[in-house]
């Protein structure tokens, strides 16, 4: 009786690509931080604050301890960083003037945020190649897999706060 090689379940191959994926993109932003002299979280922290600056929207320190999953005590240790390394101001917020909205920098503006433009130019002329298929198949991927993720998260944090 002749064996026939297994065949490798279809989800290997996409759950694969998808850790890879991951480990390029954290690589990506770990050269990038470096570069910056500034950490992994602190890039994504400065990416969200110009992010929501070009849409016009305001960024709080809550917004970040959210984005990244922190406590206030390391935002603000964070934040700290941003404000002493040029790249971000703390300003009375246009919204509540109680509050304090944290505006990136002239110096964020003109240097960092082409470099971070420039680098989703080119993830945005590869996903610009898929077929509007394909692309509505990975959106609905990825989707489902941040619902996930999410949902995991969720789970964790009910079970820690019941025992």
């Amino acid at each position: 009786m002749k064996h026939e090689p297994e065949a490798t379940p279809p989800d290997t191959g996409v759950l694969e690509a998808l850790q890879v994926y991951r480990a390029a993109e954290a690589a990506m932003r770990r050269r990038t931080g470096s570069a910056m002299g500034i950490g992994e979280n602190d890039l994504l922290a400065l990416r969200l604050i110009l992010d929501n600056t070009a849409l016009g929207r305001p960024t709080f320190a809550k917004d970040l301890s959210a984005y990244l999953g922190v406590s206030s005590a390391s935002t603000t240790l964070l934040v700290d960083r941003l404000v002493r390394g040029g790249f971000v101001e703390r300003r009375p917020s246009r919204i509540d003037k109680r509050s304090v909205e944290l505006v990136p920098t002239r110096e964020a503006l003109g240097d960092t945020g082409p470099l971070l433009a420039a680098a989703q130019e080119q993830i945005a002329a590869a996903t610009a190649e898929l077929s509007a298929d394909e692309a509505e198949t990975v959106t609905r991927f990825l989707t489902k897999m941040r619902e996930t993720v999410d949902r995991i998260a969720a789970e964790r944090i009910a079970r820690t706060k019941r025992t």
